[in-house]
Order: C-alpha cells, then sequence, then structure tokens
C-alpha cells in the first residue's frame, strides 16, 4: 500500500522555475496600481484648487487682519486667497464690477453700494459690526465748536471712511471743504497724526477690535465724540 506524500515531487519542473518570474510580475503590477492611484489622487487635489482675489483695505486695519486669517483657512481647504490691496470699500467695490480686475470679493460696511446700483453684486451675509468713529482733540466736530481751518483726515479716496463722512457730517453740518482742511490719510495714518498733533480729529471707519481704534480709544488728549442726533442722521442717508 502506497501514501500520496510524494505528490509534491509530482507538480512540473517548468512551474517552480516560473514562479519568481510571476512574483515579479505580479509586484510590478501593483507598483503601477499603486503609481496610478497616486497619479489619480493629485490630479483630483490640483483639479480642487481654486483661486480668489480678495480686496484688502489698508495695513493696521481689522479688515487687513480678517483678510489673513480668512487666507490661512481657505489654504487648509485647497483654496488659494490672493489679497490685493485697496484705499477701501468704494474703489473695492468698483473693482467688483469691473469684470476684467479680477476681485471675487471684498469686505465692505454697509451703505457703500444697493442692489440698484450694483445688480450684479450679491452679499454673502453680515461678518462684524463696523462703526464710523470720530476722535479728536478737545471736542472739535461738535456743533458749537469753531471749526473753521481745522484740520481732519477723513480717508483716502475710494475708501468707505471719506464716502460716509462726507455725507454724514456733511448734512449735520459738521465738516465742509470749504472751512475745514480735510487730509486722505488711512486710518493708521490718520492715529498717528492725531497722537502727534499734527491733526484736529480723524473720522473712519473700522471695527472695536482695530489695533487703530484700541490705541486711540487709550491715548490720553484725544476724545471719541458723539454726534447729536445720529440716528436721524442715519435714517435720511443712504447708509
Amino acid at each position: 500500500m502506497t501514501t500520496n506524500n510524494d505528490s509534491a515531487t509530482d507538480i512540473p519542473s517548468h512551474w517552480h522555475a516560473s514562479r519568481p518570474r510571476r512574483l515579479i510580475w505580479l509586484f510590478g503590477l501593483l507598483a503601477l496600481a499603486a503609481l496610478a492611484m497616486w497619479l489619480a489622487f493629485g490630479m483630483l487635489r490640483s483639479m480642487r484648487q481654486r483661486t480668489l482675489i480678495m480686496a484688502v483695505y489698508p495695513e493696521g486695519s481689522l479688515n487687513a487682519k480678517l483678510a489673513k486669517r480668512y487666507q490661512e483657512v481657505l489654504e487648509r481647504n485647497d483654496i488659494d486667497l490672493k489679497l490685493v490691496p485697496s484705499a477701501g470699500a468704494v474703489e473695492s467695490v468698483a473693482r467688483l464690477r469691473d469684470p476684467k480686475s479680477g476681485i471675487s470679493i471684498p469686505l465692505v460696511p454697509g451703505g457703500i453700494t444697493t442692489k440698484q446700483d450694483s445688480p450684479e453684486l450679491v452679499s454673502l451675509g453680515t461678518v462684524f459690526y463696523q462703526p464710523l468713529w470720530t476722535f479728536s482733540r478737545g471736542h472739535l466736530l461738535q456743533e458749537h465748536a469753531q471749526r473753521k481751518g481745522r484740520r481732519i483726515s477723513i480717508g483716502p479716496e475710494g475708501s468707505s471712511s471719506r464716502a460716509l463722512a462726507l455725507e454724514l457730517l456733511g448734512r449735520a453740518g459738521l465738516i465742509d471743504q470749504k472751512s475745514t482742511l480735510l487730509l486722505a490719510l488711512t486710518p493708521s495714518e490718520s492715529a498717528q497724526a492725531l497722537i502727534r498733533g499734527e491733526i484736529d480729529a480723524a473720522i473712519f471707519v473700522d471695527g472695536w477690535e482695530s489695533p487703530t481704534v484700541q490705541q486711540l480709544l487709550r491715548t490720553n488728549g484725544v476724545t471719541l465724540e458723539s454726534l447729536a442726533r445720529a440716528d436721524a442722521l442715519v435714517r435720511i442717508t443712504r447708509i
């Protein structure tokens, strides 16, 4: 009686000889498959990447600070946010309405444009509260104060500060271009000039957390002014 213990010896010899070659082919195919998957994922990742261009206010403003935060957050989601300097909201909206500018999105305060003026633009929502600040030395913007010859910074051309100051404070009779020297300084430049006594007042739009606002609130000799009938002024303007 015989057993089948020697069955392994019955396997053809050419099978043993080709086994290393088969393993080499198998590993080669696996390597090619892994390479194909890596290339596919790389292509999908590059296809997901997008580029947005945001108009940003001058350095020292809360707007510029938030834009950099957005840049960091969007980068984690494969979105490249490019920051382009802008004088302010008026210029940013004008460039946003121009399809050749490349601007995708800006942060602007309310009152700069309307649905009728810019029907092609869409608001994504409210981000934060941004007041119109009026800082001066000695309540110089009050109605009873002598304003002739005063030096007041209301922001550069194209900024929301300048547009809103001219409309709101112009209606209140607090500033005019005949009796007042109106300067086109940025908020940070206005703050430094006011602290050094080079100007009499600074008016600009910015958020509470703005480094410029916080610096002026802590500066001795600089006063944060309130306007009489402010609610009424807001109602009769387009702000």
